[in-house]
């Protein structure tokens, strides 16, 4: 409960971070899910009912996001591989304080109780005895890569006996993070071995946030086990294999062809785990397929190695080529990889022996991959208004369109708040001012879960633009408070230390903050937006003419004119000078295509892009 009373301190913190002009960034608990709020809430495969025999085995080795019917009777947990970085085998299971459907069990900011369950089908005992030393094993995690339980947040265990009472067996209070630890429970009482034997793993948490977060791993249930038996004879996938694109996760294909030597990464890279008590030796396999074609790009084998008794391996997959060939230049492309290990023996599990890992290349460029397991806001000054920049790179010339944001609920919402959508082809700093090729104002902050949480928004025209280096990002009204809108925070990747700025006091800082902040670039062809642009920046006040233009440019405004900048699309400046009755001079510039920047008398700044012949 870590955030229980964060909003209590928000007004004592905005005050607290006006007083500083630096480090304005903040990491908070999620609100919500949008990987569950984008589940049908029509099916319940769960009200099934089973009774079940031994053994009971699930490593949460599948893809979620509940977990499977055939196994549990509930369906309040997380199953995702993203929550954990060290987890048993490929797979968890996610206790918070978020219901089935991604969204708070209660909307009160300051309440906490009861989360999550986790209960097993109904499992048959009635033919074992004391003697058949039945045992319940699995392994657990408090905090993860999300926010860490506080004492009070627990994680409990029932049994259910033959008068069907749930009897509390182990429990344990929230601590910071651990890696995993295994616990064995005892099913020998004979009050537990009858015929509708079930077990529940339930949390205490803050009934708002997507915190306090306990992971669980491995749960096994048989007989003939003792107390100390921790060994499971089986080797398996752990950590999601790492992208075939750097920095990118995803990225427009026409793109990728035109620089895939830079686009790529050196290699993939992936995680064993191996659970025997002896070393075994581990065969990987790799295969590439285009999903939607079927069309074969890779395949390859690691030579044969030994990973030690009870450890884990990192392996290293190669870079390869991509040759195939889209359908046309806007198509979708998604490049399965596929990796997959031979089995140790018959009786390992086979759904953890293989891992896949779609790389999309689709409309947008993306540093983040889909799930965000915290929040990202910004805190300015008095008087500053709060903004984000992100780096993205075009290799060929390109339409922009508008950009995607994963926005964080938080409460009191942000539902409706007011923002502005900004490129840029620089940021002030060095000498230099903000070079803003479009901005565009009154969008709202919307909670669209059609697109795996993402709100998609575009600019009432698009923007053509060189090839080159841009920013692309949001900026927040002055004294907004406490209303900071929330970004999705995903932090199995790191790249805004690299790729994302922010602005809270007039001045640009490179991002400090480890993850990746769900924003994303749109290019190319038309898209149907969630909302649309309503203005443009005085986009009708100035004119460029000739354009192209041989010996000088005219600047048609009715502004008045402090002086001009002209830059190369690169960012480069190549001069400064003061207009001479809207006139400015360009025969000294080589035949291409530049940007100038027009400082007016109240200071506004313009930018437009023109070509010399």
């Amino acid at each position: 409960m870590t955030y229980r009373y964060f909003y209590i301190l928000a007004s004592f913190f905005v005050t607290l971070f006006n007083t500083v002009l630096k480090a304005q960034e903040v990491v908070v608990p999620l609100q919500s899910n949008a990987v569950l709020l984008n589940q049908s809430k029509t099916e319940d495969s769960h009200s099934k009912k089973y009774r079940i025999g031994l053994p009971f085995v699930d490593d949460f080795s599948y893809e979620g996001p509940y977990p499977t019917s055939s196994l549990w009777a509930d369906q309040q947990v997380y199953v995702n591989n993203t929550m954990s970085a060290d987890q048993i085998t490929r797979g968890v299971a996610t206790f918070d304080g978020l219901n089935q459907y991604g969204r708070p069990y209660l909307p009160n900011q300051f309440s906490s109780g009861l989360a999550d369950s986790l209960t097993s089908q109904s499992i048959d005992l009635s033919s074992y005895t004391a003697a058949s030393n039945v045992y319940l094993s699995f392994y657990y995690q408090p905090q993860g890569l999300s926010f860490a339980p506080e004492q009070g947040d627990s994680l409990f265990l029932y049994f259910k006996n033959s008068g069907n009472q749930w009897v509390l067996m182990w429990q344990q209070w929230g601590t910071p993070w651990q890696p995993f630890k295994i616990i064995l429970i005892p099913v020998t009482n004979a009050q537990f071995l009858h015929n509708d034997f079930q077990f529940r793993f339930v949390n205490i948490a803050s009934l708002n946030l997507n915190n306090d977060i306990w992971n669980l791993d491995y749960v096994k249930l048989d007989a003939n086990r003792s107390p100390s038996d921790s060994i499971s004879n089986d080797v398996a996938f752990t950590l999601q294999p790492t992208s075939i694109l750097s920095p990118y996760s995803s990225m427009p294909y026409r793109h990728f062809v035109a620089n895939q030597a830079n686009e790529k990464s050196t290699s993939q890279e992936i995680q064993c785990r191996n659970l025997y008590a002896l070393p075994q030796a581990l065969n990987t396999f790799h295969q590439a397929t285009e999903l939607f074609s079927s069309t074969p790009i890779s395949t390859s084998s690691l030579p044969t190695i030994a990973i030690a008794a009870k450890s884990s391996l990192n392996q290293s997959i190669p870079s390869y080529p991509i040759s195939y060939t889209a359908p046309n230049n806007h198509s979708k492309v998604v490049v399965r990889n596929k990796y997959y290990i031979s089995p140790v023996s018959p009786t390992d599990r086979k759904i953890n022996d293989t891992i896949i890992n779609d790389c999309v290349f689709d409309n947008y460029f993306a540093y983040d991959d889909g799930s965000a397991e915290k929040a990202y806001f910004l805190l300015p000054a008095f008087n500053f208004p709060a903004k984000t920049a992100l780096e993205f790179k075009l290799n060929e010339p390109d339409t922009l369109r508008g950009m995607m944001a994963y926005f964080g609920a938080q409460a009191p919402t942000a539902l409706g708040k007011y923002f502005s959508l900004v490129l840029y082809k620089q940021l002030a700093g060095n000498g230099l001012q903000d070079s803003i090729i479009r901005q565009e104002d009154l969008y709202q902050v919307k909670y669209d879960t059609a697109i795996n949480g993402f709100v998609t928004y575009a600019f009432s025209t698009p923007v053509v633009l060189q090839s080159g280096t841009y920013y692309m990002g949001i900026t927040q009204p002055a004294n907004f408070g406490s209303d900071s809108i929330y970004y999705g925070l995903d932090v199995n990747n790191n790249t805004s230390t690299q790729h994302l700025y922010y602005n809270v006091d007039g001045n640009w800082y490179a991002s400090t903050v480890s993850g990746s902040v769900m924003i994303r670039p749109i290019v190319g062809q038309f898209f149907t937006p969630t909302q649309v642009g309503t203005l443009v920046e005085k986009k009708s006040t100035i004119s460029l003419y000739p354009n192209p233009a041989m010996d000088d440019i005219t600047i048609s405004t009715d502004e008045k004119i402090k002086r001009c900048t002209i830059y190369q699309l690169n960012g480069s400046k190549i001069r400064t000078c003061v207009p001479v009755e809207h006139h400015v001079p360009i025969s000294d510039l080589k035949p291409g295509n530049y940007l100038l920047e027009i400082i007016t008398e109240s200071g506004r700044k313009i930018s437009s892009q023109f070509s010399k012949k």
